[in-house]
């Protein structure tokens, strides 16, 4: 059972058309004494025109004469629900205003169209291809891209329920009521339902470890189409309102999805794509801006913790020659504290005869707190530069006593040295958060 042959006089025909496509009667063939000169294009075996009723279709079709050798055109028209929606496919695009001709064929045989539907001006044409049977994924990219390289829009349809290719290449899954109604799609067209934050400044979406407000991205997303009639499809598709399209919505979906959509679904999905990329700008912004001052503190800790055990190195370094210092000037034997204490501006204390005497490299910056209470007692510093930090701070005319000692380089040890703080349990006694 095929549909296209060739007449000896007329050329091609085809057997759906009642004027066989090319002016003539099909009355003039059907049971003709001696039979019509018509041959097959694929084999050159003859053919004679038949008519069938098929519930509600009047069929009209091309048979092989008996003893016919094989043929990859009757193979290929093999089977009534395969004949039936190319009848459609066909009837809808020529409903449509389109003209729509059976088995075209490639000039180099690369592609051979079920269904060739061209517009009037000749300057769109789409192959409505009818695939009842499998196909593998591979071969329907492969037609498709050799479709798209003659400059042809294609559109693949089937009845399975279950077909590898629905969503890579366009394509829509087809339904034919048991009852004889119209035949529906029922996959493989879309729309796009829309959604977005009250205040599309602010969304209510985590920025994935980003901190602050984030414009919103649109959390819309795509959902099939109710079924509806093919023909009113086949109109959409020939009037360019519908097209095929692989969704872009959500953008982290892999591989392909291709679905047939309307331009209003296309643009709200180029909004929501959009705001996507707007929201990843902004928060690529954000990200770069926090990275860069968690460094920024993290190098701000790092000195400060330098610092810190700079200073227990001088505490420590300084304790001999304040001793001696303190024993020669009051001639008692001084005690000396174990570590920096906050009521001595973290210096460490000096005491002789059970009083404080003196503090050992008090924090200049805490020193003006504690102005009044220190103001008796001798600083000592371990450098000039300390002593001028120290001096700038304390009382007027306080006396701050330079003792010039070998302190060796800070190292951030988290050691606890003998007799010391580390400098973890520095910068705790430091921030009142306990004593060791």
């Amino acid at each position: 059972m095929v549909f296209v042959g060739v007449h000896g006089e007329w050329g091609r025909i085809d057997a759906t058309q009642a004027d066989l496509g090319c002016g003539q009667d099909r009355e003039s063939i059907y049971r003709a004494k001696p039979a019509a000169p018509l041959t097959c294009y694929e084999c050159g075996w003859r053919l004679h025109l038949v008519h069938r009723t098929h519930g509600a279709y009047e069929l009209w079709f091309l048979r092989h004469a008996a003893h016919a050798p094989h043929c990859e055109a009757r193979l290929a028209g093999e089977g009534m629900a395969h004949h039936l929606l190319k009848l459609d496919l066909a009837h809808h695009a020529r409903a449509a205003g389109w003209s729509a001709e059976y088995e075209v064929a490639a000039p180099d045989g690369s592609w051979r169209a079920d269904v060739m539907a061209t517009s009037p001006d000749g300057s769109r044409r789409i192959a409505l291809e009818a695939q009842m049977s499998s196909l593998s994924l591979a071969d329907a990219k492969a037609r498709t891209d050799r479709y798209a390289a003659a400059g042809v829009e294609v559109c693949w349809f089937t009845d399975r329920r279950t077909v590898p290719w629905l969503d890579a290449v366009p394509s829509v899954r087809i339904t034919r009521p048991e009852d004889g109604g119209a035949v529906r799609i029922t996959a493989g067209a879309a729309r796009m339902e829309p959604e977005w934050c009250h205040d599309r400044a602010d969304c209510s979406w985590s920025g994935w470890g980003v901190e602050g407000a984030l414009p919103c991205g649109g959390h819309g997303k795509w959902a099939d189409v109710e079924p509806f009639p093919l023909d009113r499809f086949v109109a959409a598709v020939c009037a360019n309102t519908t097209r095929p399209h692989r969704l872009r919505v959500p953008s982290w979906e892999q591989g392909e999805t291709w679905r047939w959509i309307t331009r209003r679904y296309f643009e709200l999905e180029e909004e929501q794509v959009r705001a996507t990329a707007r929201r990843k700008r902004v928060m690529d912004r954000l990200a770069a801006v926090q990275q860069r001052q968690r460094e920024a503190g993290a190098a701000a800790e790092r000195e400060h913790m330098t610092a810190i055990e700079a200073l227990l190195r001088r505490q420590k370094a300084l304790v001999r020659p304040v001793v001696e210092f303190v024993f020669h000037e009051s001639g008692a034997s001084p005690n000396v504290g174990r570590d920096g204490l906050p009521e001595f501006a973290m210096g460490v204390p000096v005491y002789v005869r059970g009083k404080p005497y003196a503090v050992i490299c008090p924090v200049a910056g805490r020193v003006p707190a504690l102005r009044d209470a220190l103001a008796p007692l001798v600083l000592f510093a371990a450098t000039e530069r300390e002593r001028d930090r120290i001096a700038a701070q304390a009382e007027p005319g306080q006396r701050v006593e330079v003792l010039t000692v070998d302190v060796p380089p800070p190292t951030l040890s988290a050691r606890r040295e003998p007799g010391g703080l580390t400098v973890e349990a520095a910068v705790d006694r430091m921030f009142g958060l306990g004593r060791m």
